[in-house]
């Protein structure tokens, strides 16, 4: 019987293989079999255990593009195609680095169009989580090139930073991509640590069991769809073809997108906007966009009566495209909120776009409004990625035998919550992921929270910024300082080629010898009080720390929150001058400490410098 070779998707056509580094080739194929390894003039030979796995040592190889392996036993023989050895990193986190570029097209509008780079790849892992064991293996996956419609799926963080190494380099980079959106730390950290931790739930011995996740999974699914059936029938909207153009809507009230609305149009319910527009002469006939920005939560989007787009979820923007414009168009928005505070984005643009020309939706006539049911608040759904423990044994563990050149970390919005612990968890995460790898020199770089508002991102982002800045503290970490790339409207900013830039430089800074914690911007390291100042004292990274107009510090003492704003820079140290008499010693002084804080302090580039909260002594 012809036994057959199975080579894991992680290593098949247009793998990017490590640099200057041995590297790890196996698979699987009949019992104690010998196994040829062949390219270019290199011959490796193995043989296969009981089991038929077997593995190669490949000798370390320079910068190369478009290599065919071959792997043969006694009587089958395939060929891999277009190998290249080039450098590789892994992208890991959540929804803001699995950010792809077709989401960052209106920002980015000519890129993917552009893109012809071959020796730019990319791998998504499958989003499997494993309670049950340890994968050794992925069950699907492609390379891919990001070129064209491939470039879709690529997160743009990911993207922009192959594109500038590249130009820089002119070596092939492939990215490994583990993020999904929404997972929390516990879901990437195993299970020794968690018990090390103390942070195993109760409950973690049923997620072994596969019956456990199928019996809540079948609940979920089953109450998701009776809510969303019973929440259709309810809508007296669309029983009543409120998007139709000739619908009546003389005696409904008035309302703007780009102001707040009465507690009674954003409780859960569907409510409907409708609007109607003259179109200008010269402009009848165009294509064109309608933007709408981004709703709480979901939306159909209508168009003289005629469906033009609709997103069932609160963060995608809604940009929707209008075949033909007329002379008059009515626009009706059926909006569905499923939890409290619903409604439009206020400060976002809501305008219709065609051949450079702009109609603006927010003008002074507003929006007609009328609600068309309540409804009580959806539960959350259920996610069993984000269960403790799964995304690492099912994603992350059948990584281990590659070769990597660094790790990228982009994580943290799911944890504001508990943020308490999110420092301790993070720095073993790094340590975990580095043996995984096998290298504790491992670069490893991450982003902090960006500026958003809470009702987008939730409480405590001030508080998880500090608990990610301890991850410093271990050598060859680089920490993105991302405040003013933000957008205070959104949890998904889109100027990813920011991030990526930053990204870049910091792992420049460490692969050239700054291997004891590297920050993108000035980071201070402690406050002392001499006499009636108090000197905030900076690491700048050998450049020079710059002020901007009106920058303060807070403090609290006896219940209220007291603003520090007499300031003078003196060289890379801040003095505070306060009132005589005035003793802090011991107090705890912040420095950009909400959700949505501004770039008030920057180096000589105009990187922003790193909130914090330090204790004066």
């Amino acid at each position: 019987m012809k036994s057959s070779i199975f080579i894991p998707y992680l290593l098949r056509d247009g793998v990017i293989l490590q640099r200057n580094q041995e590297n790890c080739f196996w698979g699987y194929t009949g019992s104690e079999q010998e196994v040829i390894l062949s390219y270019e003039e290199i011959i490796l030979k193995t043989k296969s255990d009981e089991k038929g796995y077997f593995d190669i040592i490949l000798p370390a190889h320079e910068v190369s593009e478009s290599i065919d392996f071959k792997i043969s036993t006694v009587d089958t023989e395939i060929v891999l195609k277009d190998i290249c050895f080039g450098d590789v990193f892994l992208l890991g986190g959540q929804s803001n680095m699995q950010l792809w570029m077709e989401r960052l097209k209106t920002r980015y509008p000519d890129e993917i169009e552009q893109a012809r780079n071959p020796w730019i790849r990319y791998f998504e892992v499958p989003q499997e989580p494993s309670f049950d064991n340890i994968k050794a293996e992925l069950t699907s996956g492609q390379w891919k090139r990001a070129v064209g419609e491939d470039l879709k799926n690529l997160s743009g963080i990911g993207y922009f930073f192959d594109k500038q190494k590249y130009e820089e380099d002119q070596v092939p980079v492939g990215f490994i991509c583990t993020a999904v959106g929404g997972s929390p730390i516990n879901a990437w950290l195993s299970q020794e640590v968690l018990v090390e931790l103390n942070l195993l739930p109760d409950y973690y011995t049923e997620l072994k069991n596969m019956n456990y996740h199928k019996k809540i999974k079948r609940f979920d699914e089953r109450y998701q769809e009776l809510y969303q059936k019973l929440f259709e029938m309810n809508d007296i909207g669309v029983e009543e073809n409120w998007k139709d153009s000739d619908f009546d809507d003389e005696d409904w009230n008035r309302v703007y997108l780009n102001k707040s609305w009465s507690q009674h149009y954003q409780n859960p319910g569907s409510v409907w906007l409708r609007k109607q527009i003259n179109v200008p002469t010269h402009l009848i006939g165009k294509k064109a966009l309608l933007n709408l920005g981004t709703m709480i939560d979901a939306d159909e989007t209508f168009v003289n009566g005629q469906k033009v787009g609709g997103i069932d979820y609160q963060y995608p923007p809604r940009i929707y495209e209008i075949e033909n414009l007329s002379e008059v168009l009515t626009i009706a928005i059926r909006l569905k909120i499923y939890q409290l505070q619903g409604g439009v984005t206020q400060t976002k643009e809501h305008i219709i776009s065609t051949e450079g020309e702009i109609i603006n939706l927010d003008d002074s006539e507003g929006w007609k409004i009328k609600r068309a049911s309540y409804f009580p608040e959806r539960k959350s759904q259920y996610f069993p990625q984000y269960e403790p423990t799964g995304l690492f044994n099912g994603m992350i563990s059948p990584l281990s035998k590659l070769r990597i050149s660094g790790i990228f970390w982009y994580q943290g919005e799911s944890d504001s919550h508990e943020y308490s612990s999110y420092g301790m968890k993070f720095s073993k995460l790094i340590q975990e992921w580095r043996e995984i790898f096998n290298n504790q020199k491992l670069p490893f770089i991450f982003v902090q929270l960006p500026n958003c508002n809470e009702k987008f991102g939730g409480k405590h982002w001030a508080e998880l910024r500090e608990e990610q800045a301890k991850a410093l503290n271990l050598n060859y970490t680089g920490m993105v300082v991302s405040i003013g790339d933000g957008e205070s409207d959104d949890l998904h900013p889109t100027n990813k080629k920011v991030i990526s830039e930053k990204i870049y430089q910091c792992y420049k800074q460490i692969n050239n010898g700054h291997i004891w914690g590297y920050c993108s911007g000035p980071r201070a390291t402690k406050i002392n009080q001499v006499g009636n100042n108090l000197f905030v004292s900076f690491q700048t990274y050998g450049k020079k720390l710059k002020l901007r107009n009106h920058i303060f510090f807070e403090i609290s003492r006896n219940g209220r929150i007291d603003k520090l704003s007499n300031v003078e820079l003196i060289g890379n140290q801040i003095k505070i001058i306060l009132p005589d008499g005035l003793d802090l010693i011991g107090s705890d002084i912040t420095y950009n400490w909400s959700n949505d804080p501004q770039v008030l302090i920057t180096d000589d580039i105009g990187c922003a410098a790193a909130p914090f909260k330090l204790k004066i002594s």
